[in-house]
């Protein structure tokens, strides 16, 4: 029975170039239309190998786009998902990593991430659906970050792209099934405590 999955995700927001503060550059952002946004598929080829790797990575491809950087959408190559990496303070990280090029042939990578865990009030929603973006100059990874950062900003996901986004899950009934309860448990370790393991 195969353990592949894959689904789709969109999200789009605002940034900055020259901006050192994720909130900043999205305000300056919106202020001047400024705006980023990426559709892509995140896929793994085995739901049991992603989730017993420390880094929970799956795979992404799609393109990027805006308009500061190129008037049509710029491919992604070799992007990567991380679900629920460990974070500080018991906190969990949803990382994005997505190599493009653009449209001048200038290589940069999207680094986001989204900071999921319990703060005061209802956070579970804003923490899932809001991804903190650098955009840094040449192909760099978490480990190294080696080139210049040319902005940040901010991208979310609305309600109506989540309700889609549930749509386009696709792979076996078990995969499926061991994904969506590995999802949801984080989810309860995030914000509620310690939650135990499922036998299997």
């Amino acid at each position: 029975m195969s353990s592949r999955l894959r689904f789709r995700e969109s999200m789009r927001g605002f940034y900055a170039p020259g901006a050192s503060d994720y909130g900043a550059g999205a305000a300056h952002g919106r202020a001047d239309g400024t705006r980023l946004g990426f559709a892509v598929t995140i896929r793994t080829e085995s739901v049991p190998a992603t989730i017993a790797d420390p880094n929970r990575r799956m795979w992404v491809e799609g393109t990027i786009t805006a308009k500061e950087l190129g008037p049509v959408p710029m491919p992604i190559s070799d992007g990567t998902f991380d679900l629920f990496t460990a974070g500080h303070n018991g906190r969990f990280a949803m990382r994005y990593r997505l190599p493009f090029t653009t449209v001048d042939g200038r290589p940069m990578t999207l680094l986001g991430h989204k900071d999921v865990g319990d703060d005061r009030g209802p956070d579970m929603w804003p923490d899932t659906t809001t991804l903190f973006i650098r955009l840094i100059d040449g192909t760099v990874d978490w480990s190294d970050e080696a080139g210049p950062e040319h902005a940040r900003g901010i991208l979310t996901l609305t309600a109506p792209m989540f309700a889609g986004q549930l749509l386009t899950f696709r792979g076996g009934p078990a995969a499926l099934a061991r994904f969506g309860w590995f999802f949801c448990r984080h989810l309860l370790i995030a914000y509620r405590g310690p939650y135990p393991e499922r036998n299997r």
